[in-house]
């Protein structure tokens, strides 16, 4: 179970585990969790009614300091969609829903486009060296982008970077309990003068609490925020940078070209390299088998997305495009299915269209590996080094 940063990637491990039995039980913080690992019963995990998600039923051993569960803000003062069940979570869903619309999503893909054409300028303008494709585009694409659809001001964007940084993947959890403070404090700063601000979704939130029968607080608007920063920043540079590497490492005959092929392309990414391996925590709410294993009350339950995504017997290196990524579950399934897939996938084919297109002989360095790194919940490239012509 991986709890602490590691410079290893974790995929291989999360696939053995499946290869155990169907539901493991392992250690974590010197107690136990459970991890669903066959597909069938993954996807009755995603929607079990036994299996909650508020953060309120995370027990106390838990609670280490830097860990996801002391990371999130009390519920008392605000609650995030992907840790709240039931009128919490449908309300909160209800008020995202016109911010992602597909008609947002559609104006938003034309910024994200322009946004990956400058800097794959950028790259273009540079000598013939080798450039770490994570650090110069894939993750830059989604982090502007963020940026600009939260509304905020110049700098900012650096800002955000460096804190998430070290608040996901530092090995330090005194550091990492620092940067989640810092973004905190930034956030709530924007929310609080927002005259600095440029018209966005924070604008938005706050004018949605003036409207009627509508009531958002200002702590709320932080806080989802906060997670639209993580969700939809780091997850899809993550997806970009799997998707381009799966691209890279193959000849250019077998690469993705047209418009479906590239969306085709994106979907197999998500299902054999998932951005989140394993969903955040639910919890049981009472004894319950599943799959003739069972979990008692309490128990925290970690749902192995990569797993449930793979044949059994498939190897870690299974990308195959004619599978188009079929009936993988990397944004979940049921009422917590992510609410932003469609702007995540339509990021992802813009940047890895744009990126092949400006360079199609680019190709995987010969002198530099590769390096995957993963914490308890993400899973990244740290580099992926290319030549680009």
């Amino acid at each position: 179970m991986p709890v602490d940063l590691r410079p290893t990637d974790c995929l291989p491990e999360l696939l053995a585990a499946a290869r155990v039995a169907p539901v493991v039980r392992t250690r974590y913080l010197d107690q136990h969790a459970w991890i669903v690992c066959d597909r069938e019963l993954v996807k009755q995990a995603l929607t079990h009614p036994k299996l909650g998600k508020d953060i309120t039923l995370a027990p106390d051993w838990m609670r280490k300091p830097g860990q996801m569960v002391t990371a999130m803000p009390p519920p008392e003062y605000a609650r995030m969609m992907i840790t709240s069940d039931g009128e919490n979570h449908s309300r909160i869903r209800r008020l995202h829903a016109p911010v992602l619309s597909p008609r947002n999503t559609e104006r938003w893909g034309k910024r994200v486009a322009t946004l990956a054409d400058e800097l794959l300028d950028e790259l273009d303008s540079g000598d013939n060296a080798e450039v770490n494709v994570v650090t110069d585009y894939t993750h830059k694409v989604p982090l502007a982008f963020t940026s600009e659809m939260l509304g905020l001001p110049p700098g900012a964007e650096r800002r955000l970077h460096d804190i998430t940084e070290v608040m996901l993947y530092s090995a330090d959890y005194a550091l990492r309990q620092q940067a989640v403070e810092e973004l905190f404090e930034a956030v709530q700063d924007w929310v609080r003068n927002p005259a600095g601000l440029y018209d966005g979704v924070i604008t938005g939130l706050l004018a949605s609490s003036d409207e009627e029968d509508v009531t958002v607080t200002e702590g709320e608007v932080i806080v989802w925020t906060l997670s639209l920063v993580i969700n939809g920043y780091e997850t899809t540079g993550s997806l970009i940078s799997a998707a381009l590497y799966e691209a890279l490492r193959r000849p250019v005959r077998e690469r993705p070209h047209t418009d479906e092929d590239i969306a085709a392309w994106i979907e197999e990414a998500l299902r054999v390299q998932p951005p989140v391996p394993h969903t955040t925590w639910r919890f049981a709410l009472e004894d319950l088998s599943l799959g003739g294993y069972l979990i008692p009350k309490g128990a925290p339950v970690q749902v192995s997305i990569a797993a449930a995504n793979r044949d059994p017997n498939e190897d870690t290196d299974g990308f195959d495009a004619e599978r188009r990524g079929r009936g993988h579950l990397s944004f979940g399934r049921g009422v917590h299915y992510c609410i932003g897939a469609p702007l995540a996938r339509l990021q992802a084919q813009i940047a890895l269209h744009g990126f092949l297109q400006r360079f199609p002989r680019a190709r995987l360095s010969a002198d530099t590996a590769p390096q995957w790194e993963s914490e308890w919940m993400i899973r990244r490239m740290s580099v992926l080094p290319a030549l680009l012509a």
